[in-house]
């Protein structure tokens, strides 16, 4: 019989998917209406997958990290697509944006 997930372990694999699909929509807005912005938000958010599945220890803290993370890539893209300037931000939003990917 396989051993059961632990409760931290079924969150972060539900998160990574969640993020998944988060980077995916991201990747649209770049790719599509030519976000540019938003590439290296896609890369350090595709890093920050990569090193999710492959940690061993302390499990609970990257999945409070990466729930954290997914609500703020949710509320950016939130931002992008409720602008009523379009496509393009003001660069003070441009700014805040790429002090969170930093």
């Amino acid at each position: 019989m396989p051993r059961r997930q632990t409760i931290t372990e079924v969150r972060l694999d539900n998160i990574s998917k969640c993020v998944t699909i988060t980077v995916n929509t991201l990747d649209v807005l770049v790719n599509t209406l030519k976000i540019h912005g938003l590439e290296a938000m896609v890369n350090t958010t595709q890093s920050l997958l990569k090193l999710v599945q492959t940690i061993k220890q302390d499990k609970n803290e990257c999945t409070e990290l990466m729930e954290r993370a997914h609500n703020i890539l949710n509320a950016i893209i939130g931002v992008y697509v409720k602008s009523d300037t379009g496509i393009e931000l003001p660069p003070s939003t441009l700014n805040e944006i790429a002090n969170f990917t930093q």
